[in-house]
């Protein structure tokens, strides 16, 4: 019987830690061509980030991350500030944005990309 109780309670312990918790998001994230979106994909290719895809035509993100990495929500955010891109919930420092290419810049004023999705730009 204690064997039968110790076998349960490991079955028990392996089955919690295997099913960690995902979440699934969709935000904004302010780009202007496939340089763009190229940088924010690779910036989600990190431990916990299970899937990231941006369509640069809605200017939207989806994300499927694991919340024991990434317990809040901004977190997830914070990445494609850190990258140098706007989300509808957290807003890129300057320095960052002002590491982009000139071809990305999307803030008022800037200058915008011809409407092409060239990614032939060298990442100054």
């Amino acid at each position: 019987m204690k064997n039968f109780l110790l076998l349960a309670f490991a079955i028990i312990l392996s089955t919690n830690v295997l099913a960690q918790k995902k979440a699934d998001i969709t935000f904004s994230v302010s780009a202007v061509c496939g340089m763009c979106e190229d940088r924010i994909e690779e910036a989600y290719d990190v431990k916990g980030i299970v899937i990231a895809d941006y369509d640069l035509k809605t200017k939207k993100l989806h994300v499927v991350y694991k919340t024991k990495q990434f317990p809040n929500e901004l977190d997830v955010h914070k990445i494609a500030a850190a990258a140098g891109h706007d989300t509808e919930k957290i807003k890129a420092t300057d320095e960052a944005y002002a590491n982009l290419h000139s071809c990305c810049k999307y803030r008022e004023g800037a200058n915008q990309c011809s409407g092409d999705q060239d990614n032939s730009h060298d990442n100054d």
